[in-house]
Parts: C-alpha cells; structure tokens; sequence
C-alpha cells in the first residue's frame, strides 16, 4: 500500500507558533507548575510582579489530507490517529510531528466507491464503518458532489430539528436518497455486517462509538443508542431524550451530549445508572447553555478524558478540567487567547498527550499542539480594546488571526449586548458613551448599530485620511466603498464588507422595474397574472418596508440632516401599493405559512427580528419551485451569488433577470463590520495596526463575505476546476414542502459575465445603506398604520415628524 508522509511543516506562514494565556484555575494543575516553582520562576525572572506560564501553541496544516475528520484518537500504546471519512486513517507515532496513512485495503476500496458516514477504530484493529454505496445513477457523478448532497442532508436535518419540524424524516430520505449499511471490519479483513431495527424516525445510523474494552454503539437521526455485539447483531442500550451527537468513555463510564440535551450525562455502563455531577452540570448549563453540534462537522464544545482520568472540555471559553469530587473548572487556556476561541477553528478532536501537552483537530484540517511553557509570561505585553453593540462573527475571526500574527497582544473584546439579552441597546450605549467620556472607551469600534454620524460630529472618531493613505499603497482596496464614507473631506469609517440588494424574476417583469413605482405596477401585473399565488413571500408591512428601504433610505435625510419628507412620502405610497397587490387575493394558506414562520424567529431571535438585514436573503428554491414569482433581497456573499445566477439556468426559468433593487437611490451597497477609531484612545497606532490587519488579503478572505480588498475578492470568485462539473455545476441544493413536493435546484459557478457583473458592482457602489434602527422603528411603525388605513399619509408624516424630533436633534 502506498505510504503517504505528512511533515511537521516549518514555515513560518503555515506553522506559526504562538504564545498565549494559561490557566485561571487555582489549583495546582499536576505537572503546571506548583507555588514552590512559581516562586523560584520568579525570583529567576527578577521579576515577582509578571505571572508566569503559558501554553505555546504550534499549527501545523494538514487541510490537503484531512477533508471530513471524524476523530482523533491516543491508543494505549501511544499512538496517535486521525480518522477521516474522506481520506481515511492517518498515524502518528511521534506525538503528531508526522502522520502517515494506514488504509486497509477494504477501506481504501469503500474510499473509492462508497460516501462513508462515519469510521472508527478500536485498539484491536477492528473499524466500525457506516456507509452508503453509490447508486448508478450517481456514478458519473464527481465524488465532491455526493459528498456534498450527503453534508447537504445532514446540516437540513440539523435545521429542521431546530424548527422542530415533524416532516422532515421523509424529507431527508427522498430529497438526498441515503440508506447507509453498518459494518464492523476485523484486523484480518473480515466483514461483519451490523443489523439494525430502526424505526421511521431515526431513519438510519449515522455515527459508531467504541470503547478501548472493544464496546461499539450506534446511533442514529432519533434519541436511541444502540450497541452492537461481535456477531453484528444489535439491541437498544439507552433512549435518551434528545439525540446523541458526542459519547466519550472513560473505563465504565459512558458521557452522552446532543441536541435538546440541557448539560452532558454521565452514564454507569456496569451499574446501569447516570452519575449525577453538579459542577460539570451547572458549568455547561452556564457557559456552553447555546451549544451547537453543526451536524457532527465541529462542536462547539467538545468532551475528552485526558491519562489523568480526569475530564476536559475544550471550546470557545478555552480548555478547562475538572476532576471527580472537585468543587470548581479549572481554567487551562483562556479562549478569548487562543484558537480555540476563534470561529474558524471548529473544534473535532483533542487528545492529552505526555507531560501536560494537548493536540486537537480542527475542521480546516488544522493540527494544533498545545504545550505548556513555565517560563513565558502569562499575558502579552500589549492590549487593545474592541467593541461591538452585538456580537460579530467578523470581529471574533479577526481579533483571532491577529492575535495569531501578533502573540504580543491580547485584544479585549467587549459586547454591549452580549449573553446577557436583557440589555437594552439604550443602556449599551449610556454604557459606551460613559466610558468614552471618561477616557475608558475602547480603542477600536464596530459602527455597525451604533449612531455614527453622532459620533463623527461630535469628534469622537478619529480621522483615518492619513492612515488609509498608506494602507491604500499596501493594498489594492475598492477605494469607492471607502470614499462613500468621506465627512467634510475626511473618512472616519472603514467598512469591511458589502452587499447587494437585488431583484430576481422573469425578464417580462423584472425588466420593467426602474423605481418603486414601476415595481409597484409590476407587482399589480403580477397579482392579476397570478390571482392566488404568494407574489413576493413577504406579507408582512414592516418586512416590505425593511428590504425596500436598502434601496432607497439614503434618499429620506437631506444634506443637512433634515427629513426629505417628500422621498419618505413617495416610499410609503408605493410601499402600500407594493403590500396590497402582494395580498390581495391571496390563498390564506400562504399567509399562515408565513406568520408561522415569523413567530418561530419572533421567539427565537426578539420582537425586532424584522430590522435585521441578515434575514432577508433571496430564497431560489422558493423562486424555481414557484412559491414566489419575484423576489427581493440580499446577496451578501459569493455561494449566495452563485445560488441566485443559478435559477436562470434552471429548466423552465430561463428567461430569469438578477438585477439591482430598483428605490428612490442608485449605486447602493450595505456595509458590514464598519470600523473607526476611538479619537481618545491612547493606542491610535496599535489600533491602526488591528484595522491594517483586518483589510489585509488573510483576514478579508476568512471573513466569508464580498470583501473590498480586490485580491481577496478575487480569490474568492475563484474554484478549483475539479470541484466543478458538468456545465460547471459548483452544487446542488434540495427541499421539501408540507405536501411532499420536492424542489431541487442544481447551482453553477457563474459565467465570465456573470463574475463581471458582481465586479461592477463593487466598483460602481457609491451610495451606503446605513441601518439606523430608531429612524426605521418610527417609519415603519407609522408606516404599518398608514399602509393599514389607519391613518392619512399627512397624519403618518407628523407622526414620524414628532417622533423624530428629539432624535433628529441631537
């Protein structure tokens, strides 16, 4: 069998070695240093007042061999292994410095010619496997392709158990054709097919956990477990109230956490019985309550049990040990230091390896070795505050790679509405603004939701001219996204991102749309076309009013500040011309769908749901699967992009139309992440630093989105000609409705002209839809009544009027 060795890699751009935080637990964390050596460390230092110990940490990229992780694994004799259900069984026996491939020959083949599920390996050689053979009609199919229907029926299952959704066994099974076998696969290469009694439900095995004793368990899409013997043969071992989707086993003890699950159970496999342990309890209940299992792909907080026998727990807050009878965690690495504190390392796997050191996987097929250093400082030597009114996935990816690039620096993240909901956006903001007047603010701000243009007129910001000059000659930027943002000559903000609001639909109408007025006629052509159809899948006003004010709310203030009642006055008519030919003559049933979904998000996300523009996406299936005849809404990253050009290329939809969102403005782009400097601070460069980094070609291109550096844009626009198939099909998408009808839309990597029109876009852009929350509440509530009949068009204009006057002053 051929032997592919992976090295330790030494670059410097590949393998950064990086220093960050220890513990904050207060015990003596067995070969951590105790007091006696920390005293001596200190004395050695000259230095009693710095804290000493870090854990170092090294990455090394293994992404081109590891694709679909499943596990990492330290066997009794000290080797290690990472299992794959793409590549396979990868083995170390140096503690992870070289991995080199160990494939069965019954596995290389299933490799080949089957989408494994999941692969597992006991300390006897036996692999406990569940796959799906390919059917014939999937044969010319690239196997990146299946391997993404398969991840596709997955993450749906994952989504509809969040909707608690009763219809999507049936979904899953029809829409992606998965009916995978179980097999346990012997040293010698013999096969034991594995029987089991599923019911509807749980619909098939999707994961197999083993024990160092040679104990294998199976489960499924349900709540049950089911172990299975040495003749294949299987029986329910545990029901469990929500589903598994993590085991763990330390000797006789079972640790069991999934989906509805409120805290990890530890469970006797001997005495039959759960253990009871308030602390591990009551600390995930109240540090990990929002964890998510993605699937099985990454946990957000994963479980191990170290040689030490004690159990660790590694995720966003950091690595953490606890140990039987202990009254409290102790704290080992501070998340907010480390990568396991950053979005784009998905936590898989990690193993204790010898002397206090940790290795874990990621699922960027990243290594990271995690090693305790007596002798470095605890905290780096500089610091810089962030801060953002809500939590931001931008922020937390680029704080982490520049805490990468920069191990000197412990940046402070803070959030003005972070876990605790029942802060108000105005307490966030007294809060924030005391401490700026104060001389406490933080260094860096996200404007996102807060009052930028307040802020610049008061002087708050710093002006960026002289910064962006030299970063304009570092970094080919879409300058025209950043001079949107020019005050009075200078430029006090820097957005990060943009998106786009657009119009899809049939070319007959779609092309008709120049303004809100030609989109209102449109929708009553539309309404008379289609007398009981959903026209637009929005039938709420706020809705309506939200995604079509992308477009044209930069008309509804003058350059003085002053309301432009006469734009505002234009939107509303055509607002209320735009909603009632959307429900006029509607099937009720199309009505109640929607509601019922609004109430989900209602309770989910908060009563304001309606004001956040990342809910309003432009969804093809419903659009190809004519649930909607015309959609209207965002496109805010390149596979969303792909998604939308796509429907014109589907069966019976080519005369489709992508085009701008048609309002009372044009050019217009929304930002995302918007960054300024705090006037005040007394870290202006290291500020200026973080901001340099985060326009930088690494970071823009992690960010996911349409970022405005242009070579990270590019990249981004750009794929692998093998990941592309016939016609340059790039994807596939799937759904199914409540009367189990499917929908499937096949997504392609965009024509050359196609890529040219998003690049126009960005280069064109001028014009920046900057939410102000408190400006919309009062349009659209007055806007609701008016819409409504409530109320005259005069009478809604005071209103706002007199809403706003306060506001509008300060």
């Amino acid at each position: 069998m051929a032997q592919k060795i992976i090295k330790r890699v030494t670059s410097l751009a590949l393998a950064a070695v990086i220093l960050f935080t220890a513990g904050c637990g207060n015990s003596n964390r067995g070969n951590l240093p105790s007091a006696e050596n920390e005293e001596r460390e200190e004395n050695e230092s000259g230095n009693s007042d710095i804290a000493m110990g870090r854990f170092v940490e090294e990455e090394i990229d293994l992404s081109e061999n590891l694709i679909n992780v499943r596990e990492l694994k330290k066997f009794s004799d000290g080797k290690l292994m990472i299992i794959d259900a793409s590549s396979g069984i990868w083995v170390s026996n140096d503690n992870g410095v070289s991995w080199q491939d160990e494939n069965t020959e019954y596995l290389e083949e299933k490799l080949t010619n089957a989408y494994i599920m999941d692969v597992r390996a006991g300390e006897d050689g036996t692999l406990g496997i569940i796959y799906d053979d390919y059917e014939d009609e999937l044969s010319t199919e690239g196997e990146d392709e299946r391997e993404n229907l398969s991840k596709d029926a997955e993450e749906l299952q994952e989504g509809r158990e969040d909707e608690n959704s009763e219809e999507f066994s049936e979904e899953a099974d029809s829409a992606f054709n998965l009916s995978p076998e179980c097999a346990l696969v012997k040293a010698d290469g013999t096969v034991i097919p594995v029987s089991l009694s599923l019911t509807e439900d749980e619909m098939y095995a999707n994961r197999m956990w083993m024990t160092k004793e040679g104990r294998t368990f199976v489960t499924t899409l349900g709540n049950i477990i089911y172990e299975v013997k040495e003749d294949g043969s299987s029986e329910e071992f545990l029901t469990m109230e929500g589903r598994p989707m993590l085991i763990q086993f330390w000797e006789n003890i079972m640790l069991i956490d999934g989906y509805d699950f409120e805290a990890p159970l530890l469970y006797d496999m001997e005495k039959k019985e759960y253990v009871e342990d308030d602390v591990l309890t009551d600390f995930v209940k109240e540090q990990a309550a929002d964890r998510q299992f993605n699937g099985g792909s990454w946990y957000d907080l994963y479980y191990f049990f170290g040689e030490d026998e004690k159990l660790y727990l590694a995720g966003e807050k950091g690595l953490y040990r606890h140990g039987a009878g202990q009254e409290e965690m102790d704290q080992l690495i501070d998340g907010s230091l480390s990568r396991l504190g950053s979005p784009l390392y998905g936590i898989k796997g990690m193993v204790m390896l010898e002397d206090e050191t940790f290795l874990a996987v990621f699922n960027s097929g990243k290594v990271v070795r995690f090693t305790y250093d007596p002798n470095m400082p605890s905290m780096p030597e500089e610091s810089l505050k962030v801060y953002s009114l809500e939590d931001s996935y931008g922020i937390r990816t680029a704080i982490a790679m520049y805490q990468i690039a920069k191990p000197n620096v412990h940046v402070e993240y803070e959030i003005g509405r972070g876990e605790d909901n029942g802060v108000t956006r105005e307490d966030a903001l007294k809060k924030l603004n005391t401490q700026i007047m104060a001389g406490e603010g933080p260094d860096v701000l996200m404007m996102d939701g807060l009052p930028m243009d307040s802020y610049i007129e008061k002087g708050l910001l710093l002006d960026l001219n002289e910064f962006l000059e030299d970063v304009f000659k570092e970094e080919e930027l879409y300058e025209n996204l950043i001079r949107a943002f020019a005050y009075e000559g200078s430029i006090y903000t820097i957005p990060m991102q943009a998106g786009f609001p657009v119009m899809l639909g049939r070319e007959g109408y779609v092309s008709e749309m120049k303004d809100l007025a030609s989109v209102a006629d449109e929708m009553e052509k539309l309404r008379k076309d289609y007398p009981e159809n959903d026209i637009l899948g929005i039938c709420s006003e706020k809705m309506l009013m939200k995604i079509f004010s992308v477009s044209s709310a930069p008309a509804w203030k003058k350059e003085n500040g002053e309301i432009n009642e006469d734009a505002l006055a234009e939107f509303l008519i055509q607002m209320k011309r735009i909603y009632d030919a959307q429900m006029d003559g509607i099937d009720q049933k199309w009505v109640a769908k929607f509601e019922s979904t609004s109430d989900w998000y209602a309770e989910e996300l908060g009563e304001n749901w309606e004001y956040n523009l990342g809910m309003y996406g432009v969804n093809t299936l419903d659009y190809v699967g004519e649930y909607t005849r015309f959609m209207a809404g965002m496109t805010t990253y390149p596979y969303g992009y792909y998604d939308i050009t796509s429907a014109a290329k589907t069966k019976g939809f080519e005369d489709t139309v992508l085009t701008p969102m048609a309002g009372q403005c044009s050019n217009v782009f929304a930002p995302d992440t918007i960054l300024g400097i705090n006037a005040a601070s007394a870290k202006k460069e290291l500020a200026e630093d973080f901001l340099k980094e985060f326009l930088g070609k690494e970071v823009q291109v992690s960010l996911g989105g349409f970022g405005i550096n242009k070579e990270a844009f590019n990249e981004m626009l750009t794929v692998d000609g093998k990941d592309l198939g016939e016609n340059n099909q790039y994807g596939s998408m799937a759904m199914m409705d409540e009367d189990g009808v499917e929908v499937y839309l096949d997504v392609y990597y965009p024509e050359e002209e196609e890529l040219n029109t998003l690049k126009g876009w960005m280069e064109s852009a001028d014009t920046p839809y900057i939410a102000d929350i408190v400006f919309e509440q009062a349009i659209f509530e007055e806007g609701v009544e008016y819409i409504q009949e409530n109320q005259s068009l005069e009478e809604t204009l005071d209103a706002i009027r007199n809403q706003l006057a306060i506001y509008m002053s300060e």
